[in-house]
């Protein structure tokens, strides 16, 4: 054997081992994310920060493509379709996205994808006008207790994440989910509109969406759903006031079911190192987000969970499609 071919051998072999070595695994250079929503949307936003912090990783041909309608179900059926076999596409998802196929017969759901990674969300809160008589949640749940119709609850549509959250304190508080009197809005201005004009006792939704009404004094936070007191945030959880509730609207990602082990698990230590860079948390701060990141397993399990209890009140709201 020559010099030459020897050495040639050699490299290769070189190479191959070095591929074998998780310190030189592979990395990717381009991504494609579908967004089951507009411009400006939730998952737009969501979409726009993973862009934002990936460029600044040095990941630069990034392309988002925004699919709005069905709840969402548009984009994961074309994502389904289209991408078989892409190592650089994922989809975004949200609560919402598991929340609505149980809500309406879609051909597909997030069992179709794999779900690769939970990144970040808001836990959500209850609000009330600043003048308003309610004067804690203790109070507002002993009104609602005595005279469930007294209480009007303000949130997103029928079936969404605020109509689940009233249903599952209904529940903790003994009451059904059939007994809260959930006022449905098209949109977040709405909400905060309904709240401040009176026509809802209480309102829900996160942080975010309430955040200027709060700072302007024209609403109060009374609780807030998460497992412990959020930084700078006045307002108990739900657990230290005796109602064990946590709850987010969060953001994931998702890759397609046709994608080995080996090509899911490259996009998945992209987005793994992706949580942990600065730009990723000065994002978060930024926008008021929290790092809610769970790799693939716990996402996966979480989601189960998620789909389970949203389908059991559901269910118990009539809501759920059959």
């Amino acid at each position: 054997m020559n010099i030459t071919r020897r050495a040639a051998i050699t490299s290769l072999a070189a190479g191959l081992l070095l591929a074998a070595v998780p310190g030189h695994a592979q990395t990717i250079r381009s991504l494609d994310i579908t967004v089951p929503g507009g411009p400006g949307s939730g998952l737009d936003q969501a979409a726009r920060g993973i862009e934002e912090a990936l460029r600044a990783e040095g990941i630069n041909s990034i392309k988002v493509n925004n699919v709005p309608g069905g709840g969402g179900m548009i984009a994961i059926s074309q994502f389904v379709t289209t991408k078989e076999g892409n190592k650089t596409a994922v989809v975004v998802q949200g609560a919402g996205t598991v929340f609505f196929p149980l809500t309406n017969k879609t051909p597909v759901s997030l069992a179709d994808v794999r779900p690769l990674a939970r990144l970040a969300g808001e836990y959500e809160v209850l609000a009330v006008r600043q003048d308003s008589d309610v004067k804690d949640f203790k109070d507002l749940m002993a009104r609602f207790k005595a005279n469930p119709g007294s209480v009007a609850w303000g949130g997103g549509s029928p079936g969404s994440t605020e109509n689940i959250f009233f249903a599952r304190l209904a529940k903790f508080a003994g009451l059904s989910p059939r007994q809260v009197n959930f006022i449905p809005h098209p949109n977040t201005g709405e909400v905060v509109i309904s709240a401040l004009n009176g026509q809802a006792t209480v309102v829900g939704g996160g942080l975010q969406d309430f955040k200027t009404q709060i700072e302007a004094k024209k609403l109060r936070l009374l609780a807030v759903a998460s497992p412990e007191r959020l930084p700078g945030i006045e307002a108990p959880t739900l657990r230290e006031l005796g109602y064990d509730v946590v709850f987010a609207n969060w953001r994931g990602i998702s890759v397609h079911k046709s994608l080995d082990n080996a090509s899911a698990n490259v996009l998945a230590e992209v987005f793994a190192k992706l949580v942990k860079s600065p730009h990723w948390k000065k994002i978060l701060n930024d926008r008021g987000w929290l790092d809610l990141y769970l790799p693939e397993q716990p996402y996966q399990a979480f989601i189960a969970d998620e789909t389970r209890l949203a389908k059991d009140i559901l269910t118990e709201l009539g809501l759920a499609g059959q």
